[in-house]
């Protein structure tokens, strides 16, 4: 078992990153591990138990799919990012799972 402190982003490569991108591609490595370790091989707790479970396993669901896309795709190999309409859009995706952060437990 690695130590918990410690977070390898598969999505960046060895070179220079700024900041403000680590911080998505950290906050959706976080998300991604829970996703694929915790969330799906155990589906634990019943996430179709009350409404609120329901509700957070969607919207988790639907950003780790956007993760999977975004990440894999040509504008993430560009400067898309550094355009404002891409910076909006990774913005609001961000808030999004600090939104269901409360739910990232098993």
């Amino acid at each position: 078992m690695e130590p918990s402190n410690i977070l390898k982003i598969e999505s960046l490569n060895e070179g220079w990153r700024d900041k403000d991108d680590v911080l998505l591609h950290a906050c959706f490595q976080v998300l991604s591990d829970f996703v694929e370790k915790e969330m799906l091989p155990q589906d634990y707790p019943d996430w179709n138990g009350m409404y609120q479970t329901r509700k957070a396993r969607k919207e988790i669901e639907e950003l780790y799919a956007w993760w999977q896309e975004w990440k894999n795709s040509e504008a993430a190999k560009t400067d898309a990012p550094y355009d404002e309409k891409w910076y909006y859009k990774e913005n609001q995706m961000l808030k999004r799972v600090i939104d269901v952060r409360r739910h990232l437990w098993t």
